[in-house]
C-alpha cells in the first residue's frame, strides 16, 4: 500500500513538472513576444517623434523664416532623406490664377517641367482612381518624353497643397522605383499628410504676408512720391510716419533711397529715429512747434484732436530748417492707431510757394492786360506831338546857320523826343502778346555772341568779362533765337554796370535736367532744359528789391527805364522758362532756365509800324 501510495506521488510530481516545464515555456514565448512588441512599439515612438521634430522645425523654419529660397531646400533635403526619396519639388502658384512653376528644388534636375506639370494636373483634377494613393495624395508616373520615347522610369508622389478651397500648388517626392514609393507612402502616410497641411497652411500665410507687404510698399511708394507733405502723429504729438516731402520741408535735405523697410514706417523722437545723417536727426512737426495755423488759438495738437474726427483745412506756416517759414495749406483728420483704441493724426500740408507764385504771376498778367490798351493809347497820343516837334525842330535846323550857337538846343530837342520815342517804343513791346518764333538753336553760341556784343563796354568800364564756350555740353533748344541773345545782351549789359571797375562778370551754361513749373496743373517737373548764369561781383541787388526787379519801370539806375529786365521776364516766361535773381557768395547770379522743347503758341508779336 505504501508502495502504491509513493507511485501514485511520484506520477503526480513528474505531471507537475511536465506542466510546470510546458507553463515555463509559455511564458517565455510570452516575454519574447512582449519584448518584440515593446521593442516594435518603442520603433514606432521614436519614428513618431522623429516625424513630430522634423514637422516642428518644418513649422518653425517655415514661420521665422525672412528669405525662403534656403529655408526650402533644406526642408526638401531632409523630408526626401527622411522618407527615402531621391528628389523633392515645391511647385507653386505665382498668382491665384497663374500658371505653376518650380518654386524650390533638390536633386531634381527636370528639363520638362511642363509636360511633368500637365500630366500631374490630367490625373490630379481628374481624380483618376489609379492614381489616388489616399485621400488627398496622388501617385505620377510620367515616364515619356515629349516625343513618346521612353525615360528612366520615374515615380512620384504629389501632394496638393489647398488652403480654404483653393490650389496652392504641390509638394512632389522622387523615387526610382514604384516599390520604394509605395514603400514609402505605406509607412510615412499620415506624416506625409500632417506634412501637406503644414506646409499649404505656411504658403498659404505666406503669399498673405507678400500681399499685405506688396499692399504697403505700394502705398509707401505712393506716398513718398506726392509732393504733399504727410505726418502721421500720436496722441503725444510724436511722428509715426513722414514722407519724403515732409522731410525736405523741415529738414531741406532730400532723404536718400534706401530699402523697402526703410521707409514703410519712419518713427519719430521717443521710438526709433531714422536720422537723415550722422548728425541730423528729423525734427517734429508739432513737438518742436514747426507749424502755425492762422486759426489756432491754443496748442495745436489739442486744436487739431478737438475738431469734429480731427477734420480741419486751413492755412498756414511751416518753420523750414533755414528760417524760411513755408505758406502751406493744411489739412487733418484722426485715424485708427495700432492699438485698441489709440487714434492717429494724419496731417497734410501743401506746400504754397509755387501756388503763390503763380497767382502773383496771373495777378501781373492781369494788371498788363489792362497797360495793352492804355499803352497804345498813350503812344498814339504822345508820339503824334512827338513827331510834330521832330519836324519843327528839323525846319529850324535847317534854316539856321551852320555856327549859330543855338543850334545846340535843336539838337537836345532832337535828342530828348528820339528818347522818348524810344521809351514808348519799349514799353510797347514789353505789353505786346508775344509768342516766341521756334526753332534749333545753340544756346552756346547764342551766349558767345552776346559775350562778344558785350566785351566793349566791359573793356571800357574796366570789368572783366569770361565764357568758356568749349566747355558747354547739351545746350540744344528750341527757341526764338533772336530774342534770346537780347536777353543775354542785356543781362550781361546789367552785369558789367554792377560790377563796376576792376569787377569780373561770368557766365556759364548747363545742361540736362532743370525743374520748371507747370502752370497748368500748379506744380513743378523736372524735364530737359539748360540753365544759364550771369555772376558778377558788383555789390548785389537788396534782398527788398528782388521781388520788384522784373517788374515794368522799377529800376535801380538813376538813366534807366525799367524794362529791360521786364521785357527779359517776359521774352523768358514766353518761352516757358523762367529767370531769377539771387546772392551766392560775393556775387549777384542772374538765372535763366529754359525747357529744351518750344512752349505751347500764344498770340504773334506785332511790330510797331
Amino acid at each position: 500500500q505504501l508502495l502504491a501510495s509513493r507511485g501514485r506521488t511520484q506520477d503526480a510530481l513528474r505531471q507537475q513538472r511536465r506542466q510546470l516545464g510546458r507553463e515555463a515555456a509559455g511564458q517565455a514565448d510570452d516575454l519574447l513576444r512582449a519584448q518584440t512588441e515593446l521593442e516594435a512599439a518603442n520603433e514606432r515612438l521614436t519614428g513618431a517623434m522623429a516625424e513630430l521634430s522634423l514637422l516642428y522645425r518644418f513649422g518653425r523654419k517655415l514661420s521665422s523664416a525672412r528669405n525662403w529660397d534656403d529655408v526650402l531646400r533644406e526642408i526638401l533635403q531632409k523630408l526626401a532623406d527622411f522618407v527615402g526619396a531621391g528628389g523633392a519639388a515645391l511647385v507653386l502658384r505665382s498668382a491665384p490664377e497663374g500658371t505653376y512653376a518650380p518654386r524650390q528644388t533638390w536633386q531634381w534636375e527636370e528639363s520638362a517641367w511642363d509636360r511633368v506639370l500637365v500630366s500631374l494636373q490630367d490625373q490630379v483634377d481628374g481624380a483618376v482612381a489609379e492614381s489616388i494613393m489616399a485621400p488627398g495624395i496622388f501617385r505620377v508616373d510620367p515616364d515619356t518624353d515629349t516625343d513618346g520615347a521612353a525615360t528612366s522610369p520615374r515615380r512620384i508622389i504629389a501632394l496638393p497643397l489647398e488652403h480654404q478651397d483653393l490650389r496652392l500648388g504641390y509638394l512632389m517626392l522622387l523615387f526610382a522605383s514604384t516599390g520604394q514609393r509605395d514603400a514609402a507612402a505605406e509607412r510615412y502616410l499620415p506624416f506625409l499628410q500632417a506634412v501637406q497641411v503644414v506646409l499649404a497652411e505656411e504658403v498659404a500665410g505666406a503669399q498673405m504676408l507678400d500681399r499685405i507687404r506688396n499692399i504697403g510698399t505700394f502705398n509707401a511708394r505712393v506716398l513718398e512720391t506726392v509732393s504733399s507733405a504727410i505726418w502721421v502723429i500720436d496722441a503725444e504729438g510724436r511722428s509715426v510716419y513722414v514722407n519724403r516731402a515732409a522731410q525736405t520741408l523741415l529738414t531741406g535735405i532730400e532723404p536718400v533711397a534706401g530699402a523697402q523697410e526703410d521707409f514703410l514706417l519712419r518713427l519719430g523722437r521717443g521710438r526709433r529715429i531714422r536720422p537723415l545723417s550722422q548728425d541730423t536727426a528729423l525734427p517734429e512737426l508739432l513737438l518742436d512747434a514747426r507749424l502755425q495755423l492762422d486759426a489756432c488759438d491754443r496748442p495745436l495738437l489739442a486744436f487739431l484732436r478737438g475738431r469734429q474726427a480731427g477734420v480741419y483745412r486751413g492755412e498756414g506756416l511751416v518753420a523750414a530748417a533755414d528760417g524760411e517759414r513755408v505758406p502751406v495749406l493744411v489739412q487733418s483728420r484722426l485715424m485708427a492707431g495700432r492699438e485698441r483704441g489709440e487714434q492717429w493724426l494724419v496731417i497734410v500740408a501743401e506746400d504754397l510757394r509755387e501756388t503763390r507764385k503763380l497767382e502773383a504771376e496771373r495777378l501781373r498778367s492781369d494788371q498788363l492786360e489792362g497797360l495793352v490798351e492804355m499803352s497804345a493809347t498813350l503812344a498814339h497820343e504822345i508820339r503824334n506831338p512827338l513827331m510834330g516837334l521832330s519836324a519843327q525842330a528839323e525846319l529850324l535846323a535847317d534854316q539856321m546857320p551852320a555856327d549859330d550857337k543855338r543850334y545846340r538846343y535843336i539838337d537836345v530837342i532832337t535828342r530828348e523826343v528820339e528818347r522818348i520815342d524810344n521809351t514808348i517804343t519799349r514799353m510797347l513791346n514789353f505789353v505786346r502778346p508775344y509768342d516766341p518764333a521756334c526753332e534749333p538753336v545753340i544756346l552756346g553760341d547764342l551766349l558767345a555772341d552776346a559775350v562778344e556784343l558785350a566785351r566793349p563796354r566791359a573793356a571800357a568800364a574796366g570789368v572783366s568779362l569770361d565764357f568758356a564756350r568749349e566747355q558747354v555740353r547739351g545746350d540744344h533748344l528750341e527757341a526764338d533765337g533772336s530774342q534770346l541773345k537780347q536777353v543775354l545782351l542785356n543781362l550781361l549789359f546789367n552785369a558789367v554796370d554792377a560790377a563796376g571797375e576792376g569787377g569780373r562778370v561770368r557766365a556759364t551754361i548747363t545742361g540736362g535736367e532743370v525743374v520748371l513749373a507747370d502752370a497748368g496743373r500748379g506744380t513743378r517737373q523736372a524735364i530737359a532744359g539748360c540753365v544759364c548764369e550771369v555772376r558778377d561781383t558788383g555789390p548785389g541787388v537788396p534782398a527788398a528789391d528782388r521781388a520788384r526787379i522784373f517788374r515794368p519801370f522799377f529800376t535801380t539806375k538813376s538813366s534807366g527805364t525799367g524794362l529791360g529786365l521786364s521785357i527779359c521776364h517776359k521774352i523768358v516766361t514766353a518761352h516757358g522758362g523762367e529767370i531769377t535773381v539771387c546772392r551766392d557768395g560775393n556775387e549777384t547770379v542772374l538765372r535763366v532756365v529754359l525747357p529744351a522743347e518750344a512752349a505751347a503758341p500764344r498770340e504773334t508779336l506785332q511790330e510797331e509800324a
